[in-house]
């Protein structure tokens, strides 16, 4: 079995045991350890030294012991780490064969509060090559496989962390978001996973795809657990958010009746159904700013991309793979006047979403509208048509990491078997609001994504 055979201890719970010594951050680890031996054949991890992560451990257990009071908020809990954040200690490929740039530090930013906090970083997790893809296909390090059924897509960039959480392996995993790449693989992996509003996170000592689209965020079982790795790691509070009587929500009917598989919108059928028994004003909108945001995040992307790995693509480094060589060296011939315009775009964009949450506490919408594809499926069948997989999956998560604003994606059950996933996305730096919202929606009674 890959999925890991138990529900998930809360994390401030764990935390709390490890500091009461009821349990141990070595016990954990250990556990971590057989769940990883266990899911190695669906390939999440990249890099790990379990002698080093060992004596971590045990210093941690130390101070448990020795200062209880002075331990942080995520004391001993193992936590897996994308392998684009510099750990130390531990090698960064991001991925690929090619050279990348200097990262600047010897351990990422968002990484060391983690630490600070008590985590244990004991392993790097396998990603698409560069964060360049939205599959956790990797013709270097091998493919990352759903845990819930191997021939299909773990979804990506953040495969890894979002596998080796499903399975057990850690607690929780930080990954990194530009276009979906923390909440398609949670979704794809039955998992909560958080991205913040712009910046909240330092990406200082992380390799940049696009430093004006790229998100910090934690994946995570639940929603209180990816809330406490964002106060962590963002040093923000996010248990201060509030919940009206009647939330309000703003749902893009016409955007998404035609991209949808039918499996998957009966399910966020049933989930609007749920919403709207427990007290929720649901009001069909126009979202432009969906298509808008589709035609100019690629040029915008791909053009700060090539700009990142400018060194490696002028020496003709052999190291990208043929997947993705294409995209960044199409991003070396994008004009300055259709970069400007992407960015101007994102104004426009921004300045839209934000009008719509001035009278809706958040938007609602499939984190995927369609299943997890299949291994290598380049289309979809949808209600509309055919898709290329790209845009089916992208299509509902690309726009909110181009405009900077916060989505959560989170469990709502299964559909043939795979999760299906819902998607909350809230006002720019309203990011305590939506995770309260969150938790909300998931403690409802009844809904099929408890569990």
């Amino acid at each position: 079995m890959f999925l890991s055979p138990q529900p998930p201890t809360p994390l401030r719970r764990l935390a709390a045991e490890v500091r009461a010594q009821t349990t141990t951050a070595q016990a954990l680890l250990a556990q971590t350890r057989e769940r990883a031996a266990a899911a190695q054949a669906l390939n999440p991890i990249a890099h790990v030294d379990w002698g080093a992560a060992d004596a971590q451990a045990r210093e941690l257990d130390r101070q448990a012991r020795q200062a209880p009071t002075q331990c942080g908020p995520l004391h001993g809990l193992p936590v897996s780490i994308k392998d684009l954040y510099a750990v130390r200690g531990m090698p960064t490929r991001a991925g690929t064969r090619a050279a990348l740039p200097d990262l600047g530090r010897d351990e990422a930013e968002a990484v060391t509060r983690l630490r600070q906090a008590g985590a244990l970083p004991f392993a790097k997790t396998n990603m698409h090559e560069l964060a360049l893809g939205a599959t956790g296909e990797n013709v270097w390090t091998g493919d990352v496989c759903n845990p819930y059924d191997p021939a299909r897509q773990a979804g990506g960039s953040s495969s890894g962390a979002a596998v080796a959480t499903a399975c057990g392996v850690g607690v929780a995993g930080l990954g990194s978001d530009t276009g979906g790449s923390v909440r398609i693989p949670a979704a794809f992996c039955g998992l909560t996973g958080f991205k913040p509003s712009y910046q909240a996170i330092p990406l200082g000592g992380a390799l940049y795809l696009s430093f004006t689209c790229d998100h910090a965020g934690p994946i995570a079982p639940t929603v209180d657990d990816c809330a406490l790795l964002f106060e962590v790691m963002a040093g923000r509070r996010a248990d201060h958010g509030s919940v009206p009587r009647a939330p309000r929500l703003a749902l893009p009917a016409r955007w998404l009746s035609p991209r949808m598989e039918a499996a998957v919108a009966q399910s966020f059928e049933r989930e609007v159904a749920g919403l709207r028994a427990a007290g929720a004003e649901i009001t069909e909108v126009d979202l432009p700013g969906l298509a808008t945001a589709w035609e100019h995040y690629t040029p915008l992307v791909r053009a700060e991309a090539a700009w990142v790995h400018r060194a490696a693509l002028a020496a003709g480094d052999p190291g990208f793979s043929p997947l993705v060589l294409p995209p960044l060296s199409a991003g070396r011939e994008i004009p300055a006047s259709a970069y400007i315009e992407a960015l101007q775009a994102r104004a426009a964009v921004r300045a839209g979403f934000q009008a719509v949450l001035r009278d809706h506490d958040a938007i609602v919408l499939p984190t995927s509208p369609v299943l997890p594809p299949m291994r290598g499926q380049a289309e979809v069948s949808v209600a509309g048509g055919t898709l290329s997989t790209r845009e089916a999956v992208l299509g509902q998560t690309l726009a909110f990491s181009f405009a900077g604003l916060p989505a959560l994606a989170m469990p709502m059950g299964l559909a043939q078997g795979l999760p299906v996933s819902l998607q909350l996305v809230g006002a720019f730096d309203a990011d305590a609001r939506l995770l309260a919202l969150g938790r909300w929606v998931e403690s409802l009674p009844g809904r099929a994504g408890q569990g």
